[in-house]
């Protein structure tokens, strides 16, 4: 995919508006609400490269203090990671995207959890491998009747995963199963053993 488009997008947009009849205020609420808004849809359905949020960045920077593309250094009144933290801890707000970029993906995993009537249901998203691994350290699972538990891969077991317990025996298993397999389904007439079962050995124990 082609991410300059949406680089370009935000850019585009500058010469729009009359900076130099803003205040500092008045280009803060337009970085936002508006420039932070739209890389949204790109943030939360692919994994965007680093280049491309520091060039987002570079354009939201510079609108910010001097109302155009590019600033130096010396024009920032204060540094990037303070203007990106929110109003309550001294900041302004302005979304910090690789932090968004996360949020947005984590709540996919938790729709994906939490709601079986979404229509994306059973479809392989797009979640970066950071995102993943931050959600499963995140939460842990109640079984109940082990539909909505994966057996190999979610905190089931006292807190912990198969895959945390004894990763080893977990790679023996087919990626497409061990991704997929609940908990209802492993425990059904040892549907769990059947999965590792061809790749065990005498020699593998």
């Amino acid at each position: 995919m082609d991410f300059m488009v949406w680089v370009n997008k935000i850019a585009d947009r500058l010469p729009n508006w009359k900076a130099r009849l803003l205040s500092l205020a008045g280009r803060t609420a337009l970085v936002r609400h508006v420039l932070s808004a739209i890389p949204v849809y790109i943030l939360m359905a692919m994994s965007v490269p680093k280049w491309v949020i520091k060039s987002i960045d570079k354009l939201r920077r510079g609108f910010l203090w001097k109302g155009r593309k590019n600033v130096n250094g010396g024009s920032c009144l204060v540094p990037w990671e303070i203007v990106t933290r929110p109003l309550k801890y001294g900041g302004l707000g302005v979304s910090n995207l690789q932090f968004k970029s996360w949020a947005l993906q984590v709540k996919w995993l938790w729709l994906q959890r939490t709601d079986p009537s979404r229509p994306w249901q059973g479809m392989n998203l797009p979640i970066q491998q950071q995102v993943r691994q931050f959600f499963n350290l995140s939460v842990f699972h109640v079984v109940g009747d082990g539909t909505s538990t994966l057996f190999w891969f979610d905190k089931w077991l006292n807190g912990k995963a198969i895959f945390d317990i004894a990763p080893e025996v977990v790679c023996l298993v087919d990626n497409r199963v061990s991704s997929t397999r609940t908990v209802a389904q492993a425990l059904d007439n040892w549907r769990w053993v059947r999965d590792i079962g061809s790749h065990l050995s005498m020699v593998g124990l």
